[in-house]
């Protein structure tokens, strides 16, 4: 079935559509999860949380930066009953469900900086496939979810939010022409994901220093593959991770990418433990600009062998998203 073919819903903020939210819509389907659908939004800003779970969908912006999901909850606000949100009821968008696909819009967090909101996400991606294309995320700490959780959580409570109790499930998720904002781990989870020709836009953070990912790669699986990617954002020189391992299997990796000055010599951090520089597979390849090295703290650099590797998963994941 292609996308045209699909039963639309029009969402217009104007009330010139079939529903005034993306919300609405999405309730709409509720008797049908199961049909494929494609949501079509107007141009507008639209403050409001959509949680969605359906089995196929499409959600289409009419012009990337004037099609707006946007709402502002962070991870230490309070929720009824309990102390905190927690970082995983924070999202403003929630994907969950068979396949989702998201083109040309702006989703985004403004609760605003981690240090006094908390961990704050944009989207919730936890969908069993996952396709991004034209789309802005722009957030503080934790913008983008990547699905599954890890199988453990480190302090009580600390997955508080819909995916808590059920399986871990394996996603498969691609990236392409997007731009992604943040400054704590704001590309994090245990997903098997591709950024394709992406802008990481590492933003001034009240510590001074940012990480781009924080990958909890389950032991054996892929992670994350930056291909053609590049990191430019409004941080001091030197002040940029490439990431650090949210468990101690996590999987990143970064194939001819350009790397501003904001990335540090060290490249990578091991999170307060120097066993997880003998666990996390983090590596690089082909990099350019003044954030590249020959040598980082740790993780390979300019492997040819492991680089053919990461060249033949990109290209699988693009055929299974039939991405050109």
């Amino acid at each position: 079935m292609t996308e045209t073919e699909r039963k639309t819903l029009v969402v217009d903020e104007s009330g010139a559509g079939d529903y005034r939210t993306l919300t609405e819509a999405v309730a709409a389907c509720a008797a049908t999860p199961d049909e494929p659908v494609r949501f079509y939004i107007r141009h507008g800003i639209y403050e409001e949380r959509p949680f969605i779970v359906l089995a196929d969908y499409v959600i289409e912006g009419e012009y990337r930066n004037a099609t707006v999901i946007t709402a502002s909850v962070g991870g230490r606000d309070p929720w009824p009953g309990e102390v905190k949100t927690g970082t995983f009821r924070s999202a403003t968008l929630f994907l969950g469900g068979g396949r989702a696909v998201v083109r040309n819009l702006t989703v985004q967090n403004n609760a605003g900086d981690g240090a006094k909101a908390g961990q704050a996400l944009a989207v919730y991606a936890d969908a069993s496939r996952v396709l991004m294309e034209n789309v802005n995320l722009y957030g503080n700490q934790d913008t983008l979810f990547t699905a599954p959780l890890p199988l453990q959580e480190r302090e009580k409570n600390g997955f508080r939010g819909p995916r808590e109790s059920t399986p871990r499930l394996d996603t498969v998720q691609y990236y392409k022409n997007c731009t992604i904002r943040g400054n704590i781990d704001f590309i994090f989870g245990g997903a098997n994901a591709v950024f394709d020709t992406c802008r990481l836009e590492p933003w001034h953070h009240i510590s001074g220093t940012c990480y781009i990912t924080a990958p909890s790669t389950p032991a054996g699986k892929p992670g994350y593959l930056f291909v053609n990617c590049t990191v430019q954002g409004s941080c001091a020189p030197g002040s940029v991770y490439l990431g650090r391992p949210w468990r101690a299997d996590a999987a990143c990796y970064w194939l001819d990418c350009a790397l501003s000055d904001e990335v540090c010599a060290d490249g990578w951090d091991n999170w307060r433990d120097p066993e997880n520089e003998k666990t996390a597979r983090f590596g690089e390849h082909g990099s350019t600009g003044p954030g590249s090295a020959a040598k980082r703290a740790f993780g390979s650099v300019d492997d040819d062998n492991e680089a053919n590797a990461q060249r033949e998963m990109y290209a699988r994941v693009k055929a299974e998203f039939g991405v050109e």
